[in-house]
């Protein structure tokens, strides 16, 4: 059985979540209502401001819809106050209550008062039922032995006070306030009835048992018992008579046993931290007879629950149905096409993936056409409870207990997809099954049960998105592979072996083809890497020539950049091992002389001779590196200009008809007019002369495309780095500002998108949001400096990237690490740090060096 904390928590969760649909509803309601009066309203005036009202309503519904549920989770925690003032208060009050009292109080507060107390009571009459019953589990899942009315968190004038709050917030008329609460109340009361019948559900399932209604005393015996308990009294006070028509006057105590309940964590019974941090000496004791009698009573009470199926309380009713319909567990967690396929609202582009789910725990109603009988948490209980009754030993009870706490922590693992959650919910039958046989199998590290869903948990972070075709197929091996294990007598561990070997060759088979493409993206940016760095090298080497003087600067840039990486290209796909390949080095030497003015206009003939061998050589060398001609046009007209007065000579010799010695040299008046355009094409300067290492690998287009730099056109060594007219290298949404300005995260504890980026290691999983689609990628690559970035989305779809682009979709939101440590040996530290003793300070209080259930030393474990 739950714990009374436990189900309380997640009661209030629930509520809360189920808020802001149910707000959502209540708006569409009010809205539509509000139309109708307009179409039938005769008056102007009238009409006007039911129009103004729905507009303005309908204006705010998301923003109330996302603002309800934590402004609800806060009001839950807020002490209990009195929701309408006592009736000897209220009847004294006109006595009281002058001209001068009144004058005391803002006419505004007056106001909302009233609007508040008619919204109240439109609500209270249609939750009258269901609230009574409600009131009495509240009380008990809280420790009372008498019902407080005031003391339930979710009673009808916290969430109307809390919607009152949001109204105010809005800059509106008072008369169009007023016609939102008349419209809002009467599907505000249909909403609650509906959540508290199924936090009544929830309550039962666990089962809680409601507190009883203390005994009053009449008003005719109140004075014959001096110092026992009134109205006002504090609970447990003993009473006379019974003046009200309240049930019982039997307080709630718990069924008396001998055997602890390991479930309560108030109790923090010695037996169960023994057993989890220690594996305990008391594991082979033999059970009490009081222990089977309390079994056997908690057999009988659950055989005797409804065989509910509700559905969570935030899920829509199927589509036609009413405001306070019922939904069954097939329309809540699947269309009946395809029961497996969630049918959830559609997650936010905006929002991402750390959009909040739904609560996934043990008394959670599961789809019955996926996973059969266990899909209703009435049979997974009685599963539990039948085995109880079966149980011999302490251990094995101890052990069921761990199974159940531990399928139910790492069933609140927000880490995961909703329905991997539900699964693990799900195969909680043959996990206890086999607690009876293995008790501490949990505590093994490479136990097959274990490693089953530890491994089905890492397999799950491949996805983001329940609704994706792919996450079908892997959804649909684990329902057979749990089902089927469900459906065994577990006697050891090697079913759990067998299942886990099947998924795991079934996933290898999908990972084949995916895996050859990851293997040839990686060797194409480690290829370029390399190349990049020889080619610094190579360019550092030309730096240091001693023949650079003269040479233009544009010459020089084109040698230290795409010539360098020509050379090095030649080099690492050379395998022959020639000292200059394809000879691109020697190459150097011609192309130094070519551009040297005072040289080749001594010897106009040498350079004529050589230009054809020469440009057909660079042309040769770019194509092999993967340029295209178009992408050195600007250096090829540089090379023109710069040859043009040798050429032209040529020209006037040819037209003169004279045999020249290619030694002559020219009239000075001729060089002057051949040159008067060459001021753009001076002498390198000292700093020009100095090369550069490349900021980050140079990738040929093709290259880039195989590399997922889908939106990146290059134009030269340089083209990967991103500029503020560059399209990013992965979609962003278009209404992002589109600055680099990362936010102000100076803040203690906030870690910078750079920080953020550099933890990332080769097999990290983020979120991407790339197209308008969220996707769920995992690094593959980085290069050495840290300047680019390769993702590999499902599929073997690549995503390159730059430092800064990356930083750029940190700071926006648009890409965001995902944390995929062991999900176990998380779960099961929660567990110790919740079992083990609390120092003064609320520290976990073990002994040192001591292994707890997860392999980890307990001392160093911390809860997150």
């Amino acid at each position: 059985m739950a714990s009374q904390a436990d189900v309380l928590s997640r009661c209030l969760q629930e509520a809360a979540q189920a808020a802001r649909p149910a707000l959502e509803r209540c708006i569409d309601h009010a809205v539509a209502a509000l139309q109708v009066a307009e179409t039938q309203s005769l008056k102007v005036s009238e009409r006007d401001d039911l129009a103004r009202a729905w507009r303005e309503l309908q204006r705010h519904r998301d923003g109330w819809s996302a603002q309800y549920p934590g402004l609800l989770l806060a009001a839950f925690s807020q002490p209990a106050k009195p929701a309408v003032q006592p009736v000897a208060a209220r009847k004294a009050l006109p006595a009281l209550a002058g001209a001068d009292m009144f004058s005391l109080v803002d006419d505004t507060q007056v106001e909302e008062g009233i609007e508040s107390s008619r919204l109240l009571q439109q609500v209270a009459p249609m939750v009258e039922q269901s609230l009574a019953e409600l009131d009495g589990l509240m009380s008990a899942a809280q420790g009372l032995v008498n019902v407080r009315a005031e003391a339930n968190p979710v009673r009808p004038d916290v969430y109307t006070q809390t919607l009152r709050t949001l109204l105010l917030g809005a800059p509106v008329a008072p008369t169009t306030s007023a016609l939102w609460i008349k419209h809002l109340g009467e599907p505000l009361g249909r909403e609650l009835k509906r959540i508290y019948e199924r936090l009544i559900n929830v309550m039962e399932l666990a089962q809680v048992r409601a507190a009883s209604y203390r005994v009053l005393q009449s008003p005719a015996s109140a004075g014959k018992k001096p110092g026992s308990g009134a109205a006002g009294g504090e609970p447990g006070a003993q009473g006379g008579p019974v003046g009200i028509g309240y049930a019982s006057d039997e307080p709630f105590t718990p069924v008396p046993s001998h055997y602890a309940d390991l479930s309560n964590h108030e109790v923090k019974d010695a037996l169960f931290q023994d057993f989890l941090l220690r594996g305990s000496g008391n594991a082979d004791h033999g059970l009490a007879p009081a222990y089977y009698a309390t079994i056997e009573e908690e057999l009988i009470a659950l055989k005797g629950t409804p065989d509910s199926a509700q559905a969570a309380l935030h899920a829509e009713p199927p589509a036609g149905a009413g405001a306070d319909a019922d939904v069954d567990d097939h329309s809540y967690h699947g269309t009946r096409s395809d029961p497996r396929r969630p049918t959830l609202p559609a997650q936010d582009a905006e929002e991402g993936p750390g959009h909040p789910s739904r609560i996934v725990d043990v008394l959670s109603q599961l789809s019955s056409q996926v996973w059969g009988v266990y899909g209703r948490a009435r049979e997974r209980a009685l599963v539990r409870t039948q085995l109880k009754k079966d149980a011999t030993r302490v251990g094995q009870v101890l052990g069921m207990e761990v199974v159940k706490k531990l399928v139910n922590q790492v069933a609140q693992d927000p880490r995961l997809l909703v329905p991997v959650r539900e699964a693990i919910v799900a195969l909680e039958p043959s996990l206890l099954r086999l607690a009876m046989v293995d008790s501490r199998f949990f505590s093994e590290e490479n136990h097959p049960a274990r490693r089953l869903m530890e491994r089905v948990a890492q397999r799950s972070f491949n996805y983001n998105d329940e609704r994706s075709p792919a996450f079908d197929v892997f959804f649909h091996s684990l329902t057979e592979a749990f089902n089927g294990l469900n459906a065994l007598e577990i006697e050891d561990a090697r079913p759990f072996d067998a299942a886990l070997g099947e998924l795991q060759a079934l996933w290898d088979e999908q990972d084949r083809h995916e895996k050859n493409v990851r293997g040839n993206m990686r060797q194409t940016m480690q290829f370029a890497e390399e190349r990049q760095a020889q080619a610094d090298q190579i360019a550092l080497d030309m730096s240091l020539r001693a023949d650079l003087d003269h040479v233009p600067g544009v010459v020089l840039d084109f040698l230290f950049g795409p010539w360098a990486l020509v050379m090095a290209h030649a080099r690492l796909t050379d395998t022959a091992h020639q000292i200059d390949p394809q000879g691109y080095g020697s190459l150097v030497t011609d192309l130094l002389w070519s551009v040297k003015r005072q040289a080749t206009l001594k010897r106009p003939g040498k350079l004529i001779t050589m230009i054809p061998g020469l440009l057909a050589k660079l042309q040769a060398g770019l194509t092999s590196l993967g340029l295209e001609p178009g992408e050195t046009e600007a250096f090829f007209n540089a090379m023109e200009r710069l040859h043009r007065p040798v050429l032209k000579l040529r020209r006037v010799r040819s037209r003169r008809d004279a045999v020249e010695s290619d030694n002559a040299p020219l009239e000075v008046a001729t060089v002057e007019t051949d040159l008067s355009d060459l001021s753009d094409l001076l002498p390198a300067t000292p700093e020009q002369r100095k090369a550069k290492a490349a900021g980050q690998p140079w990738l040929a287009p093709q290259e880039l495309d195989r590399a997922g730099f889908e939106d990146t056109l290059p134009s030269g060594p340089a083209a990967l780095d991103a500029t503020p007219h560059e399209a990013t290298p992965v979609g962003e949404a278009p209404d992002r500002a589109a600055d680099d300005t990362p936010p102000d995260t100076a803040g203690e504890g906030v870690r910078q998108p750079e920080d953020i980026l550099m933890g990332l290691r080769e097999g990290s999983w983020v979120d991407l949001h790339s197209r308008r689609h969220w996707l769920r990628a995992q690094l593959i690559w980085a290069s050495t400096r840290g300047t680019l970035f390769m993702f590999v989305s499902h599929g073997g779809q690549p995503h390159s990237m730059t430092k800064r682009s990356c930083v750029r979709l940190i700071t926006q939101g648009l890409l965001r690490p995902v944390e995929t440590h062991d999900v176990v040996a998380h779960a099961l530290d929660h567990l110790v740090n919740r079992a083990a003793p609390q120092d003064p300070q609320g520290n976990a209080a073990t002994e040192p060096g001591r292994q707890g259930p997860s392999g980890h030393p307990t001392g160093s474990l911390q809860l997150q």
